[in-house]
């Protein structure tokens, strides 16, 4: 396992952020994130709302193209919708730091099977040192968990030395179990399966949880067939301790938005145009309806130039339109 991550030597004044709007409800919210003199310099004072008591809270951070696409085709690497902006490189390391910035008070990340074999062998820590003393200092591990999620196992790149870097856990199906068995390198041991949430014996989750920490590696299962249930995993890792957890996968956020399990997205808007049929959030699932559909406000709105912004979200659901929806001519 390491023990030392890498750092960048932020320049906070070069990444500073003008705040542009923040909603009221901001100001009265109970949780203060891990924070520092310098991030609160940087982007202001990082606060979120009551946490759920029976699952985890949830937030997603992606930068989009100003057409709403998260990879270039040549390129796939998400970083690149940002370092790809050459009017505004250090909105590009803003973007990466506000990354950085959510991570810090993040119990676990979900990270994506695909998105590892398109960057592999990397790791996911606090790249601001400034961040990661104050994450040890409010008595969190230097890094968060890794969640690996797969619906049924045969994108996870096994051998990636992230695994062997960091804590992780695996997100599958009962079908995932049967292809994790056969692939995985590390001592392990099965929470689950379950279909039900009456199944779920809280004091065997904990109990075993604490008895194989950073011992073997927790595999969650969920779900049935080739399909997992993002209820029961939001649950099972809240009775792990895991209360809040970033999600930088973008088929699972596209699911948990589907699920109205999304609490809120950092969604930063990199000035440049891709076009074509390069990827976006949700690519290759189904598409939500002009009935059906989760709503958002707007946390804050902060801008480094007229060529990039940062858009935090606040999500809603059973929220409908009203009325007559088409052309009014």
């Amino acid at each position: 396992m390491v023990t030392e991550f890498p750092k960048i030597p932020y320049d906070y004044e070069a990444i500073k952020l003008t705040k542009i709007f923040e909603n009221e409800s901001v100001k009265i919210f109970p949780n203060v994130g891990v924070q520092t003199e310098e991030s609160i310099g940087v982007f202001g004072e990082i606060k979120f709302p009551e946490f759920p008591k029976d699952r985890t809270y949830t937030m997603a951070s992606f930068v989009t193209s100003i057409d709403g696409k998260i990879a270039y085709l040549d390129n796939p690497a998400g970083p690149v919708i940002a370092q790809g902006n050459g009017l505004d490189p250090d909105g590009a390391t803003a973007d990466f730091w506000i990354l950085n910035l959510m991570r810090a008070s993040a119990d676990a990340c979900f990270a994506g099977a695909g998105t590892m074999q398109k960057e592999s062998d990397g790791l996911v820590c606090i790249f601001d040192e400034k961040l990661e003393e104050a994450r040890v200092k409010a008595g969190k591990p230097k890094a968060p968990w890794v969640i690996i999620c797969s619906l049924d196992g045969t994108d996870i790149p096994f051998g990636d030395t992230l695994i062997q870097n960091q804590p992780v856990m695996f997100n599958t199906s009962p079908n995932g179990l049967e292809v994790l068995i056969k692939g995985i390198l590390q001592d392990y041991y099965v929470v689950g399966p379950y279909k039900h949430e009456s199944e779920i014996d809280p004091e065997k989750v904990q109990r075993e949880f604490e008895e194989n920490k950073y011992k073997k590696i927790p595999v969650i299962i969920t779900g049935e067939g080739s399909q997992t249930d993002s209820h029961l995993v939001l649950r099972l890792l809240k009775l792990m301790g895991i209360n809040t957890a970033i999600v930088e996968a973008p088929s699972y956020c596209h699911a948990l938005l589907g699920e109205g399990l999304l609490d809120e997205m950092t969604l930063n808007y990199s000035c440049v145009y891709i076009g074509g049929t390069a990827v976006g959030l949700g690519n290759g699932m189904a598409p939500y309806t002009s009935i059906d559909h989760p709503h958002s406000e707007m946390l804050s709105i902060h801008s480094h130039s007229p060529s990039f912004f940062y858009f935090r979200h606040k999500f809603f659901y059973d929220v409908k339109p009203k009325g007559y929806l088409g052309s009014i001519y």
